[in-house]
């Protein structure tokens, strides 16, 4: 495996969709334990190591529990929103069915992994966004900001998070609109594998 080519596509989906979220959903938590606990702080601060490591795991955490609250934010406030939603349950069972001939998978394909990558990321990060929210307000009760400066968070993460949202709903109907037009591909291409071969389709 080219190593570099490891890098430009796992690596980035998963800092994309899971450690992002994460550090930001779990940011003005960490932030208020810091602040609350000078022996963590001195600790951290002489072990750079550990403090990188806890850092990523903590992410990586936070990041996979805004995955799951994602991912059901996604079937209520997404997929059953949308009027032909059986028939796009259906369609999704169909596409998880595909298997492309050898070297026949279409282009579309490769739109549709990149496209999946952003919407997860869009729909993560707004539900990281409401995620912190109540940690901003915390770092204003605990003095850590001004009352003012975690309203003012609050408020941006909210109008991030609303952005966000919205532009995932747009997301997941062009994911849906490039499954359906791949089902219209591998049915074609079905057809035209029984027909060369004298069946009947």
């Amino acid at each position: 495996m080219d190593p570099t080519t490891a890098v430009r596509t796992d690596a980035i989906e998963v800092i994309a969709t899971v450690i992002a979220p994460g550090a930001y959903a779990s940011a003005p938590y960490m932030w208020a334990v810091l602040a609350q606990s000078h022996e963590w702080r001195d600790f951290l601060e002489k072990h750079e190591a550990i403090a990188l490591a806890s850092a990523i795991l903590a992410w990586t955490v936070a990041g996979f529990v805004v995955e799951s609250v994602g991912t059901y934010a996604e079937y209520y406030l997404i997929d059953r929103k949308r009027p032909d939603h059986a028939a796009m349950l259906a369609n999704w069972w169909r596409y998880l069915q595909i298997t492309w001939a050898k070297d026949k998978e279409p282009i579309g394909q490769h739109y549709l992994r990149r496209t999946l990558v952003s919407f997860k990321f869009e729909l993560n990060m707004a539900t990281a966004c409401v995620g912190s929210m109540p940690g901003w307000l915390l770092l204003g009760l605990i003095g850590v900001l001004s009352g003012l400066q975690s309203i003012d968070v609050v408020i941006l993460s909210w109008i991030a998070a609303l952005g966000l949202f919205s532009m995932a709903r747009t997301s997941a109907g062009v994911l849906a609109e490039v499954r359906e037009r791949l089902l219209a591909v591998a049915d074609e291409q079905a057809k035209n594998a029984i027909t060369r071969s004298g069946g009947v389709f």
